[in-house]
C-alpha cells in the first residue's frame, strides 16, 4: 500500500507504490533477491508457482510492483489478474489465458502464433476446468481422459495444449502472471484458480506469483472438501500448489514507529493541535504499549491516522485530550463491539459505577478482542477510565486530578469523544478561553457575549442547565493560571451570573454551585484590585462567597482561613477578602435575626457553621452570648439554627423542618440567659402543641415557634432532673509552688489588671528542677528554637490569635527575652492593638504573654531529669472599651467595660491548662530517648490588680461578704481533661470569692470529654 502520501495527508488512498525509491520499509534487499530468483526461474521453461506470503495490509502489492520494476521488461512479459473481477469458476480460465495472451508480444510472428493458439486453447479449456482434479495420483489420468473427450472439429484439448506449448517453446520468452489478493476469493473461486494454475495453466515459460495471507487461505481451504476442517490437510494442499514460498519481510518496529510518528505529526499539524510534555510522554507510552503492538502493518496504521485526520478537526484539537482521542479512535476502528460497549456505558465509566467486570479480560474476549490483545487493551482502558483500575481509592484520586484536563474520564468532556462533531449549543474551550481573556483585560467582546448567552439557560431545559454547569466547570479550569490582577478582574462577572443560575438542573446540582467552583479558582489566583465593598454584605452573594473561600483555601481549609483572617489588613488579598466576608457573615446573622419573621429565606445556619469551622465553637459562642446580652432575640436566633431537610417522596422532593438541638443551644448561650428570657420564649411558643407542628411550613415564624417550644422543654427537663455535676478534683497539699513567682512578662512598670498563669512540672514532685552543671537536652541555641516553635503552636497562642476578630488585636511573634544556657529560657509575646494612632503603652500592647522553660534534675535523684514549663498571660483591661478597642481614658468602673464574661474566662483558663500538652511535647523534643513522665503537677494562679469582679463580669451572681481578695491558686495532679480542670478551678475560685449560684452557668459552659 502507499505510504508516500504522508506529506499530502492522503491516508485514505490505498494505492501500492511502483518504484523502490518510494519504499519506506527497507525492503530493497528482499526485492533484489526476489528479482534474481525470478531471473533464475525464467531461464528455464518449467512453470513455477511462487507464493508471496504476508498479512493483510503488509504491502504485498507494493513489494510485487517493486519486483516487477526490477525485472528486465525487454525479456519478461508481465501480466496481472484481478481476483475481484472473477465472477465465478468458469471465468478463471478465460482470465488466466487472456492474461497470458496479453503478455505475449504482438508484432513478432512467434508471438502472433502463441496468441492465436492461446485463443483456441481457451475455447476448449474453459468447460474442461470443472472436470480437472487439483491434485492426487489420478489427476493426470483423469485430466488426459477429459481432454481426449472434449474436442472441437476433431481437435482435442490436449492436442491444442501441445500446440500452445510448442508455440511458447518457440517464443522462449518468460511470462510472469501475478494474481494478487488470492485470499479474498470465495472457496469455489479459490479452488478454480488453483486448478487453472496447477493443470491448464502449467505451460512452458509461464510462471506465477500468488500473493496471499496464509492464515486466511488456510481458513478458506478448511471449509472445502479438500481439507474438510483439517488444518494439516489444508497446509499440505497449499504446498502442492505453491512450489516456491517467499515470506514478505515484516515491517520493523523502527519503520512502523517512523510511519506513525510522521503521519501523526502531519495529522495533528493539519488539525492545529499541540501536545504538552505530559501528552508527549503519554503518546510514547501508548504507542509502545498498545498501538504499534497491534497495528503492525502499514494499512492498519494508515487506517488509524485517516480517522484521526478526518475527525480531530471536526471535534476540535483544543476541545479534547489528543492522546485519549487517538486511543479511543483506535478502539473504534479495531474492536467495533468493544467500542459499542464503551459508548453505551460512557456515563457510568466516569461516575462512581463499578464496571470493572464489564471490561476485564474475560469480558473483552466476549467483545471480540483477540486473546493476545486482551491484556494490552484492558490496561489501555484503565488508563482511559481510571475507575476500571483495581485500586478504587487510587483510581478515584487519579480521576479527580484529571478534572479540567479535557480527558475522556472528565464528565464535562466525555461526550465530545463520542459525538465526532461539535456539540450543538456548547461553547468551545477556545471561545471560552477568549471570553476569559476579554473579561480579564476589561474589554468584553464577542466571546464574552457568547459566554453570557451560554450561561442563560432556558428554565424548562434541563440539558441547557447541564451544559451551563459544564461550561462553568471548564471556565474554572481555564482560569487556574490567570495572573492575580486578571483573576480579580473576572470575579465581578462571576458574581453577576448567580442570579441567573439558581434553578437546579434536572438530576443534579444547579449551575450556581458550579459558578462557585469558578469563583473559588479565581479567588486562589486573585490579587490587586479589592472586591467591591458591597459584595461581602450582599445576602444574595454571601453564601456563594463563603463556600468559594473554603474551596480556595489550602487544606486544612478551616485552619488556613483562621490563619489568614488573623493577618494584619493589607498583608494578603485573600486574607482581606476572608476577613471582610466572615465579618459580614456574622453581621448578617445578627441583622437577619433582628428582622424576625419578615426575614427572607437565607442559609443563616451556613454562616454560623462557617464561622465555627474557621474560628472554633468557642469564638462563635462568645459572639453569640455577647449579642444576646446586647438584646439579640433568643427565640429568633434559635430559629436560625433549626435544621431544614429535603424529603424525597413519590410526589417529588420538598423541604420540611428537621431537628433542633435545644440542649446544645442551652449550653452555647448559657442556661441562665435562656432562663432569663423565659417570658419571651413562652410568648413565642404560645398556641399549638409541639406534637402538632406542621413540619412542611418552613417559615421563620414556624421555625421560631418550634425552637422556642424545644427550649422550654429543655429548661423544664433541667429543672426537674438533677442533671450533671461539676467535676470535683482533689488538691495537692505538698508542692513546690508556694513561693514560686517567676517574672514572665515585661509589663513596662505598668501593673497588669489581670494575670493568669499555669506551671506544669514533669515529673510531679516537691521541688522545681535543680540546676546541675551542664544540664540536659540540646545546646542552648537549639533549645531556644524548640521553645519558640512550641509556644507558637501552644493553645494559648491559638487563643490569642482568635482574638483578632473580636478584640482587634494582632498577635506578635514569640521572641527569647532571657536565657541561662541549658537551665532556663524565657520567651515573650503579646498582642498589639491594630488601631492606628497615638496610643499609650498599655493601650498599644494590652495583652502580654510569657513562657519560662526550666530543666534540671529532681532533688531526690541527680539522675532523674525534671522539666518545668510556666506560661502566663496578662491584660491591661482598664485601657480597653467594651469592644476591646483602645479607650480614650482609663476606666474606673466595676466591672470594667472590657471585663471577661464567665464563658470567656473559662475558655482562657482551659487554653492555659492545655499547655500541659505543650510541656509533654517539649520533653519529647529535648530528650528523644525517653518518653515524658506519666505524672505531672499543674499549678494554676489568678492575680488581679483590684478585685475579681473588676475583670470578670459577675453581676448576675449573688455574693456573700465584702472582703477583697486579688490572688487565687490551685495545684492538681494532671490527670483530668483540660475542661474538667477549668470548670473545677473556676467553681472553686468564685466560691472562695463569696459568689453563689454560678455552678449552673459553669455547667452549661463545661463540655466533659466523652
Amino acid at each position: 500500500m502507499v505510504v508516500s502520501g504522508l506529506s499530502d495527508g492522503n491516508w485514505w488512498v490505498d494505492d501500492p507504490i511502483d518504484e523502490p525509491s518510494e519504499d519506506l520499509f527497507g525492503r530493497g534487499p528482499f526485492v533484489a533477491r526476489a528479482v534474481a530468483l525470478l531471473d533464475q526461474i525464467g531461464s528455464r521453461p518449467s512453470s513455477t508457482v511462487v507464493g508471496l506470503v504476508g498479512p493483510w495490509g503488509s504491502g504485498k502489492t507494493s513489494t510485487i510492483r517493486m519486483i516487477v520494476a526490477g525485472l528486465n521488461s525487454d525479456r519478461w512479459g508481465v501480466t496481472w489478474i484481478n481476483p475481484w473481477a472473477l465472477s465465478g469458476p468458469d471465468s478463471v480460465v478465460t482470465e488466466l489465458l487472456g492474461a497470458i495472451r496479453a503478455a505475449v508480444p504482438e508484432k513478432t510472428s512467434a508471438g502472433a502464433r502463441v496468441r492465436d493458439q492461446l485463443s483456441r486453447y481457451g475455447v476448449l479449456a474453459t468447460p474442461a476446468l470443472s472436470m480437472v482434479p487439483v491434485i492426487g495420483s489420478a489427476a493426470t489420468a483423469v485430466a488426459n481422459e477429459a481432454l481426449q473427450r472434449l474436442g472441437d472439429q476433431g481437435t482435442t484439448l490436449e492436442e491444442q495444449a501441445d500446440r500452445v506449448r510448442y508455440a511458447l517453446y518457440a517464443l522462449a520468452r518468460p511470462t510472469l502472471v501475478i494474481i494478487d489478493d488470492v485470499d479474498r476469493l470465495q472457496p469455489e473461486q479459490l479452488l478454480a484458480v488453483f486448478r487453472a494454475v496447477r493443470v491448464l495453466g502449467r505451460l512452458p515459460h509461464v510462471h506465477y506469483v500468488l500473493a496471499y495471507d496464509q492464515e486466511t487461505i488456510l481458513d478458506v481451504l478448511s471449509t472445502t472438501p479438500i481439507a474438510d476442517k483439517h488444518g494439516a490437510r489444508a497446509v499440505a494442499f497449499l504446498e502442492k500448489i505453491v512450489t516456491l514460498r517467499l515470506e514478505q519481510p515484516p515491517v520493523r518496529s523502527e519503520h512502523a514507529e517512523s510511519m506513525f510518528n510522521t503521519g501523526c505529526a502531519d495529522a495533528l499539524g493539519r488539525a492545529s493541535a499541540s501536545l504538552s510534555e505530559d501528552a508527549q510522554r503519554r503518546m510514547v507510552e501508548e504507542r509502545e504499549a498498545l498501538l504499534l503492538r497491534v497495528l503492525t502493518e502499514p494499512r492498519s496504521v494508515a487506517r488509524l491516522l485517516t480517522q484521526v485526520d478526518i475527525y480531530l478537526p471536526l471535534v476540535g484539537a483544543a476541545e479534547v485530550d489528543i492522546v485519549d482521542f487517538i486511543i479511543l479512535t483506535f478502539l473504534r476502528i479495531t474492536y467495533p463491539r468493544l467500542y459499542q460497549a464503551i459508548a453505551m456505558h460512557r456515563s457510568a465509566l466516569v461516575d462512581t459505577t463499578d464496571l470493572r467486570a464489564e471490561f476485564d479480560e474475560v469480558a473483552l474476549t466476549r467483545l471480540d478482542v483477540p486473546a493476545p490483545h486482551t491484556r494490552r487493551v484492558a490496561d489501555a482502558l484503565q488508563r482511559l477510565f481510571p475507575r476500571l483500575a483495581t485500586d478504587l481509592v487510587r483510581s478515584t484520586v487519579t480521576q479527580h486530578r484529571r478534572r479540567g484536563q479535557r480527558r475522556i474520564s472528565d464528565p464535562d468532556y466525555t461526550e465530545r469523544y463520542f459525538a465526532l462533531t461539535p456539540i450543538t449549543g456548547e461553547i468551545s474551550d477556545g471561545t471560552l478561553a477568549r471570553a476569559i481573556r476579554e473579561l480579564a483585560e476589561g474589554r468584553p467582546g464577542a466571546a464574552s457575549k457568547n459566554l453570557t448567552l451560554a450561561l442563560r439557560p432556558d428554565l424548562p431545559d434541563a440539558h441547557a442547565y447541564a451544559r451551563a454547569a459544564r461550561t462553568l466547570r471548564r471556565a474554572a479550569s481555564l482560569s487556574a493560571e490567570l495572573p492575580g490582577r486578571e483573576a480579580a478582574a473576572v470575579i465581578p462577572y462571576v458574581f453577576e451570573q448567580f442570579d441567573h443560575l439558581r434553578i437546579p438542573a434536572a438530576g443534579g446540582f444547579g449551575p450556581d454551585e458550579e459558578a462557585t467552583l469558578w469563583l473559588a479558582a479565581l479567588l486562589q489566583r486573585a490579587d490587586g484590585e479589592p472586591l467591591p465593598a458591597t459584595v461581602p454584605g450582599d445576602p444574595g452573594l454571601l453564601p456563594y462567597l463563603l463556600n468559594a473561600i473554603r474551596m480556595a483555601a489550602a487544606e486544612p481549609a478551616d485552619t488556613t482561613i483562621a490563619r489568614l483572617a488573623g493577618q494584619p489588613p493589607g498583608s494578603a488579598w485573600l486574607a482581606d477578602v476572608i476577613r471582610a466576608t466572615y465579618e459580614a457573615a456574622w453581621a448578617r446573622v445578627q441583622e437577619h435575626t433582628r428582622l424576625g419573621d419578615t426575614a427572607p429565606i437565607e442559609p443563616v445556619s451556613l454562616y454560623i457553621s462557617r464561622l465555627e469551622a474557621a474560628f472554633g465553637d468557642a469564638d462563635v459562642d462568645r459572639r453569640i452570648t455577647t449579642a444576646v446580652d446586647g438584646g439579640l432575640p433568643i427565640a429568633d436566633l434559635a430559629a436560625r439554627l433549626v435544621d431544614i431537610e429535603v424529603a424525597f417522596t413519590s410526589a417529588g422532593p420538598h423541604t420540611r423542618i428537621g431537628e433542633f438541638d435545644a440542649t446544645a443551644f442551652l449550653r452555647r448561650v448559657g442556661r441562665h440567659r435562656i432562663s432569663a428570657a423565659r417570658a419571651h420564649l413562652d410568648r413565642a411558643a404560645a398556641g399549638t402543641r409541639l406534637d402538632a407542628l406542621d413540619r412542611a411550613d418552613v417559615s421563620w415564624a414556624n421555625r421560631r415557634w418550634f425552637a422556642a417550644s424545644a427550649l422550654i422543654e429543655a429548661l423544664n427537663a433541667g429543672t426537674a432532673e438533677p442533671g450533671r455535676l461539676l467535676p470535683s478534683l482533689s488538691e495537692e497539699q505538698r508542692h513546690p509552688f508556694i513561693n514560686y513567682r517567676p517574672s514572665l512578662m515585661n509589663d513596662g512598670g505598668e501593673p497588669l489588671d489581670l494575670t493568669l498563669q499555669v506551671a506544669v512540672l514533669l515529673p510531679a514532685g516537691d521541688e522545681i528542677p535543680v540546676h546541675v552543671h551542664g544540664g540536659w537536652g540540646p545546646p542552648a541555641g537549639t533549645r531556644e528554637e524548640i521553645l519558640i516553635a512550641a509556644m507558637r503552636d501552644a493553645p494559648i497562642s491559638g487563643w490569642l490569635r482568635a482574638r483578632h476578630s473580636d478584640w482587634g488585636v494582632a498577635a506578635e511573634s514569640w521572641a527569647i527575652s532571657d536565657a541561662n544556657g541549658r537551665h532556663y529560657t524565657i520567651a515573650q509575646s503579646g498582642a498589639r492593638a491594630a488601631t492606628p494612632g497615638t496610643l499609650g503603652l498599655r493601650q498599644a500592647l494590652p495583652v502580654r504573654v510569657g513562657a519560662q522553660l526550666i530543666t534540671g534534675h529532681t532533688g531526690q535523684s541527680p539522675n532523674q531529669q525534671s522539666l518545668l514549663l510556666t506560661v502566663g498571660i496578662g491584660f491591661h483591661l482598664a485601657e480597653l472599651d467594651e469592644q476591646h478597642r483602645p479607650a480614650e481614658a482609663r476606666a474606673r468602673v466595676v466591672p470594667l467595660p472590657a471585663a471577661f464574661t464567665l464563658h470567656g474566662l473559662f475558655e482562657l483558663t482551659e487554653a492555659l491548662v492545655r499547655c500541659a500538652q505543650t510541656t509533654n511535647a517539649l520533653w519529647t523534643q529535648l530528650d528523644d530517648k525517653s518518653p515524658p513522665p506519666e505524672t505531672a503537677l499543674l499549678h494554676l494562679s489568678l492575680t488581679t490588680a483590684e478585685e475579681l469582679a473588676a475583670v470578670v463580669d459577675l453581676t448576675t451572681y449573688p455574693r456573700r461578704g465584702t472582703a477583697v481578695r486579688n490572688q487565687y491558686s490551685k495545684v492538681y495532679q494532671y490527670r483530668s481533661g483540660s475542661g474538667d480542670i477549668a470548670a473545677a478551678v473556676l467553681r472553686d475560685w468564685l466560691s472562695e470569692a463569696g459568689y453563689r449560684h454560678h455552678e449552673q452557668a459553669i455547667l452549661d459552659i463545661w463540655d466533659p470529654a466523652p
